[in-house]
């Protein structure tokens, strides 16, 4: 523990960036007073020296300075004189001629191995040998990210799907273990890097892109983690959403054992080779070997692989491979990384298995020129230039940092011709099926699998079916309808939606839509909907609460600058309450409610959402965020404009949203989101804020999962969510068993609390199901267990608070199990 520990505050202390020493001055002789020439000038501890000219003078110019400066010379006193780090300064000195007495000599052992004095050498110039020292940079990349299906034996070729796509056989590459591999995806790109430091600007220009391969392949979370940039020097690696401790990490030797194995030239610089295992399973570590320059203790080569036991999906293997240059005197720079990652369901399994396959060469490297500041001024980190895509074989052949294999160059003429095989497509087809629930048919797109059928109390059985254009139709538009019909209220619901992206080179996507249909409302948008056959099997309560909404809308998501999107939207919508739900309004002649069949209200929406450094993987018209360290805020404004299209009520709605997701090492991860919001102005209850509810066994993670659909509605509120994802931090130690089960611990807290003006009950009855806080909050804690077979979490739900009457927050009615799937590494 106290390692742990150790690590948490080392992860969070700050270093100053690197700057050269400067120091010169002139060496005289004590007893003439004349210069000496050829006087060795050196850094104590350090191979950074030189010689004094024929006049007595010397200079040295560095960023491995240390703190005290040596003179020797033979015949002579050898003299050592302090020094003011990262300045310039001169330091004149006379040596005495050497005194002709010897005192004793006593040889000893060493206090510390080789191996750590040289390792404690790399730490302490880690921030000299760090690119983040530079003021600024910029090179040209070439990347290339290959997908491979493996696992591939002599009896795949006997296998009757093999045969009747036997053009594949043409294209199989052989493993040194004798089994095949086949490319399937290769992605290229040539690219132009700027960073600067101060300000921090940074920007990438694809010059050139292209993808070959088979289409519609979801494997967007894995080819995004295949684009990580790994620095070595940082104390924590994030790969495939683990936190791994580099062996360069100031931590490293509470971690690793090293050992000095050899010396060598490699490029003309004398290395170390400095060999390093794990100390103790159970912890996210490599094993693997590094070469370490003579001079300024920087990284020449790093090879490693992860350790056999670390707790992550899939990834049977993962070998990283960096090589470094001096690209200028004192300056190390990453020019070339290799990474192979070797994906299975499990070890030994014969199920085909995928390589991911990343190769980056880096060249041109400019150091310290900075350019102006209107450099950086673009609307996007990453800009694609128009002819990107448009590249000409002839102009790869010569960017290319490295030519293509004959297997790669082959990928476009294999998938052309299997996709003249009507077997091939079948089968590609049903994978896209089986990912995203429609069957493409050319140009159309039929589904949804996962809302065929369903039950609720309203519709009791309901059919559902919809159809939506494919990519073969357009990249920019898309045009979508669904029908459905419930059998208990003899009703037809239907909907059309269509999406435009009006700028896809800095996404602007806008929708339409049209929905006739029931909805649960309250329910969190990650939830199955109404009409979903996945949610029917999993309900812990019934839909007895539903709403029928009839809404038109239109809005536009719009990417601007390099980290804020904008949303801007209009929607008309009509409730209908059916079930338990119902709409009574205070009469005050009559003194009795008066009941209303429907409500309406007419909305703009203003969104602005701000998450630096993040960064996406997009498909044509939907995208997946990969990654930011930093937190995201969202500002959203709803406005109720009363009398516009019959609309019954004017308020404002303001919401403040704050999540992210954070990587604590060893610790795992902690994600946690905040959200606070306040309505002005007077609404139906509907329109207020109902707080997110669960009613079903499935795990919510934007839900209070032991909360009712209702139960809940505010006018000002505050709500909150932490989750920690342990990964293996305690199961790995505690349990023996779980380097093969690989299970995780997941721990979090919910809290919401609100308050209701009057006011609103004057426009419509506030339901008798409903709740009020009072003075105490509702909060939930939870305990589970992630990463069963793989794929299946549960956790245990704790409510401790507002409980039903007569429940004691230690009964057993106050806890809930809840479950998902999900498919992370």
């Amino acid at each position: 523990m106290k390692t742990s520990l150790l690590f948490l505050i080392l992860s969070l202390s700050f270093f100053a960036s690197a700057q050269t020493t400067k120091i010169e001055g002139i060496v005289t002789d004590q007893v003439t007073g004349e210069p000496m020439p050829f006087v060795t000038v050196r850094f104590q501890n350090t191979k950074i020296g030189t010689l004094t000219d024929t006049l007595g003078h010397y200079m040295l110019e560095t960023y491995y300075a240390s703190d005290s400066i040596t003179f020797s010379f033979s015949g002579y006193l050898k003299i050592s004189k302090h020094v003011d780090l990262d300045t310039e300064q001169i330091i004149d000195v006379t040596l005495p001629i050497l005194s002709t007495d010897f005192e004793e000599v006593v040889v000893r052992a060493p206090d510390e191995l080789p191996s750590t004095i040289l390792h404690k050498k790399v730490i302490a110039n880690k921030k000299i040998n760090n690119k983040e020292k530079l003021d600024s940079y910029e090179y040209e990349v070439y990347n290339k990210i290959q997908l491979d299906l493996n696992n591939i034996d002599s009896s795949f070729q006997e296998r009757a799907v093999v045969k009747r796509l036997y053009l594949i056989m043409d294209y199989l590459d052989e493993e040194d273990d004798g089994k095949s591999y086949l490319p399937v995806i290769l992605s290229e790109s040539v690219s132009d890097y700027y960073y600067r430091k101060s300000p921090k600007k940074k920007m990438e220009i694809v010059k050139a892109s292209k993808i070959s391969g088979i289409e519609n392949l979801d494997l967007n979370q894995f080819m995004g983690d295949m684009y990580l940039d790994v620095n070595v020097y940082d104390n924590s690696l994030h790969i495939f959403n683990k936190s791994f401790i580099s062996p360069v990490s100031n931590f490293a030797r509470s971690y690793y054992r090293f050992y000095l194995e050899d010396s060598m030239f490699i490029d003309n610089y004398w290395c170390y080779q400095l060999k390093f295992v794990p100390k103790r399973t159970g912890d996210m570590t490599f094993v693997g070997e590094m070469w370490i320059h003579d001079t300024t203790y920087a990284v020449k080569q790093i090879q490693m692989d992860i350790a056999p036991w670390v707790n992550i999906n899939y990834v049977q293997g993962l070998y990283i491979e960096h090589h470094f240059e001096q690209v200028e005197d004192e300056v190390w720079m990453l020019t070339q990384e290799k990474m192979i990652a070797d994906l299975k369901i499990t070890k030994k399994t014969n199920v085909y298995g995928l390589y991911g396959r990343r190769y980056s060469s880096r060249k041109k490297y400019r150091i310290n020129n900075k350019r102006p500041l209107s450099f950086y001024n673009t609307t996007s980190t990453v800009t694609i230039l128009d002819s990107a895509e448009l590249r000409s074989d002839e102009y790869w052949a010569n960017v290319r940092h490295k030519p293509l294999a004959q297997q790669e160059k082959g990928i476009d003429n294999m998938v052309d011709s299997l996709n003249n095989l009507p077997f091939f497509n079948f089968l590609k087809n049903g994978l896209y099926l089986a990912t995203t629930g429609y069957f493409p048919i050319n140009k159309l797109e039929i589904g949804d699998a996962f809302s065929l059928f369903s039950f609720n109390q309203v519709e009791t059985f309901r059919l559902g079916l919809a159809l939506r254009t494919s990519n073969k139709f357009s990249k920019r538009l898309e045009l979508g309808g669904r029908l459905a019909y419930g059998f208990g209220d003899e009703r037809f619901k239907y909907g059309a939606t269509i999406r435009y992206n009006i700028t896809p080179k800095k996404r602007g996507m806008l929708s339409l839509y049209y929905n006739y249909d029931l909805e649960q409302i309250g329910q969190s948008p990650s939830a199955a909907a109404v009409g979903s056959t996945f949610g029917t099997l999993f309900r812990t309560g019934p839909l007895d609460k539903l709403t029928f909404v009839e809404k038109i809308g239109i809005n536009l998501e719009k990417d601007f600058r390099k980290d804020i999107i904008l949303y801007g939207g209009f929607e008309w919508k009509e409730y209908t309450a059916v079930g338990l739900a119902n709409y009574q309004k205070p009469n005050p002649i009559t003194g009795i409610d008066d009941t209303i069949t429907r409500i309406q209200t007419t909305e703009f929406t203003a969104r602005f959402r701000w998450a630096k450094d993040e960064e996406f993987i997009s498909g044509n018209f939907d995208r997946k965020t990969l990654r930011t360290k930093y937190p995201i805020f969202s500002i959203q404004g709803i406005f109720g404009v009363k009398d516009l299209f019959g609309a019954d009520y004017n308020y404002q709605k303001v919401d403040l949203f704050i999540q992210q997701n954070v990587h604590i090492g060893v610790f795992g991860r902690i994600i946690y989101g905040v959200n606070v919001g306040k309505i002005f102005g007077q609404s139906a209850y509907p329109f207020l804020k109902v707080h997110t509810g669960n009613q079903s066994i499935w795990l919510l993670d934007n839900a209070f999962n032991m909360m009712n659909f209702f139960e809940f509605i505010s006018d000002q509120y505050i709500a909150a969510t932490i989750e920690n994802h342990w990964d293996g931090f305690f199961f790995d130690r505690l349990l023996p068993f779980n380097k093969t089960l690989k299970l995780r611990l997941v721990t979090g807290a919910r809290m919401a609390y609100g308050t209701i003006s009057p006011k609103h009950g004057e426009l419509l009855r506030i339901p008798s199901f409903t709740k009020q806080y009072g003075d105490t909050p509702y909060m939930e804690v939870s305990m589970g267990v992630e990463n069963i077979l793989k794929l299946i979490r549960v956790d245990v739900f704790w409510r401790l608070s507002h409980l039903a009457p007569g429940v004691q927050v230690t009964d057993i009615k106050a806890f809930g199990i809840r479950a998902k799937y999900v498919i992370n590494f």
